[in-house]
């Protein structure tokens, strides 16, 4: 997996958020916490979370347990990552949030939260310099999503809507409010936005939040704070064909008129050889399974299906059964070449990407 890219114009010492390079395992976490936040405003429970990592035979707590945070352990502004959740202990009712920090390895998250965020945060802080002064009064300055969507129309109406949770899980920033019975909200607009003076992008906006999360930290403990690591562990690799789409393909077999038992059991077995470490093992299965699936799509090839069919994603999914067909050539030079003087070899690295697959056979189970 590659790094995730460090802003080249931070040049702090705590960039460990900025630094990391995150497992498989770690960031299908994040995503699963970050798509039903992303698609429906709520945040899930964490039962759903361990549920659907259990099924995959992945430890949900030691993974949350394992992402990296700068400051210390207890105080809410001592103390960010690319999750807020209640500590220690998560219980299955409770619901684990994502911050904006995780717009660092998440671009989806980036793109539908980071960005606007740090709209209205400017809008914040200009709302808060062009207060009112008075000689015997403390104005209070608010924002309002009434004003927000007239003042920022191309923002997104849900996005409006979630402002106020995303405010209560930034660390550094204070305010407090109401949702109004119109389902509209007010929140107040504190001096602690103006931290953030001169904040252009959501890299600088993590990387000024850590920077104030790390003196809040630094005056608490008299020990010198230091960015924790993420805890070092080896994740399995995980299976190569879903298992969500398998148990998707084992009910459609119920009622399909295909007989769908040869292809499970070749998902099945290029799974263990995956999870095994067998490169050979897993190139004649992908190319077994390719070889076995064309009927279905109402052609006699996988070359045929790549070329003709019209798939529900049809951009994406077609570039996908494109580079499947061209891994049918690796396949077949790694299985027939005859021995010779040379070292042949094939590695796991030469397997096409497990989405690729994946992608296809949601297209199957579509059409059964």
């Amino acid at each position: 997996m590659s790094p995730v890219s460090l802003a080249p114009h931070h040049e702090d010492s705590l960039n460990t958020l900025f630094d990391v390079t995150l497992t498989e395992d770690q960031r299908n976490l994040l995503t699963a916490i970050a798509h039903p936040w992303l698609t429906t405003g709520e945040w899930p429970l964490w039962a759903n979370v361990q549920h659907q990592h259990d099924l995959r035979g992945k430890d949900a707590d030691v993974l949350l347990n394992s992402l990296p945070n700068v400051g210390i352990e207890g105080p809410f502004a001592a103390s960010y990552g690319f999750v807020f959740h209640p500590r220690p202990h998560v219980s299955p009712r409770d619901r684990v949030n994502l911050t904006v920090a995780a717009s660092l390895v998440l671009p989806e998250v980036k793109m539908a939260t980071g960005e606007p965020f740090v709209k209205v945060l400017r809008h914040m802080i200009d709302l808060y310099i062009g207060r009112p002064i008075a000689a015997n009064d403390v104005p209070t300055v608010m924002l309002r999503s009434t004003e927000l969507m007239a003042e920022y129309p191309y923002i997104k109406p849900w996005f409006i809507k979630v402002v106020p949770d995303l405010l209560s899980h930034e660390p550094a920033i204070s305010t407090g409010g109401a949702t109004l019975g119109d389902g509209s909200w007010e929140r107040e607009v504190t001096r602690s936005v103006m931290q953030y003076i001169g904040v252009e992008s959501v890299e600088d906006y993590i990387a000024k939040t850590i920077k104030i999360v790390t003196a809040n930290a630094a005056e608490i403990t008299t020990t010198p704070v230091e960015p924790s690591e993420p805890q070092t562990f080896t994740p399995e690799r995980a299976p190569y064909v879903d298992p969500a789409l398998l148990d998707d393909l084992e009910k459609a077999a119920r009622t399909s008129t295909w007989k769908l038992h040869k292809l499970i059991a070749l998902c099945q077995e290029l799974n263990d050889n995956y999870v095994a470490r067998n490169p050979y093992a897993c190139a004649a299965l992908t190319r077994a399974v390719l070889d076995h699936i064309p009927p279905v799509f109402g052609h006699k090839d996988f070359k045929q299906v790549a070329a003709h069919h019209s798939f529900a994603v049809q951009r994406t999914d077609k570039a996908h059964a494109q580079k499947l067909t061209a891994f049918k050539d690796i396949a077949d030079d790694a299985l027939h070449r005859p021995i010779s003087t040379a070292i042949p070899g094939i590695a796991m690295g030469d397997l096409p990407e497990p989405a690729r697959l994946n992608a296809i056979l949601q297209e199957v189970a579509r059409l059964l």
